[in-house]
């Protein structure tokens, strides 16, 4: 039976040189997944923070093509969600319990890595997606694109 508690936690490293090292999204309760955990590791690591917070729906997926649609919203839900802890740390965005993230912890690991750990709104992460246009729920056009 499917949980009732839908937040979700994400944890986001970034290295010395504010470029993302690595990253997993869960669900808070179980600790599973939200697809799979760091679903846009191999496309996203080593960009810059500055390059991450630039990305919108349109340009990430024609960088990065979805195969059909459920992967297109896991794909963009992880990367707001990326986003959103981005926004957070770098100032950009309050943190708060109404926020789309809220940071719990924000450290520096033994390697020099900062490390933020942070509850994320899904709700607010999906009504991001809807509002960009990239899903059949908000009646907007969609445009049928192929992950590679």
């Amino acid at each position: 039976m499917p949980c009732s508690d839908v937040t979700e936690i994400i944890r986001v490293v970034v290295d010395a040189d504010d470029r993302l090292k690595d990253y997993a999204f869960s669900k808070r309760t179980c600790g599973r997944g939200v697809g799979v955990a760091s679903l846009l590791i191999e496309a996203l690591r080593g960009q810059s923070v500055e390059a991450l917070l630039g990305y919108d729906a349109d340009r990430f997926l024609a960088d990065h093509p979805a195969g059909d649609e459920l992967e297109e919203f896991l794909g963009l839900k992880h990367l707001f969600a990326v986003q959103s802890a981005l926004e957070v740390l770098t100032g950009r965005e309050p943190c708060g319990p109404e926020a789309p993230c809220a940071a719990a912890e924000v450290s520096v690991d033994s390697e020099g890595d900062v490390v933020i750990e942070a509850v994320i709104r899904v709700d607010l992460v999906t009504e991001k997606i809807k509002s960009c246009g990239r899903c059949k729920g908000c009646g907007g056009s969609r445009t049928k694109v192929v992950f590679t």
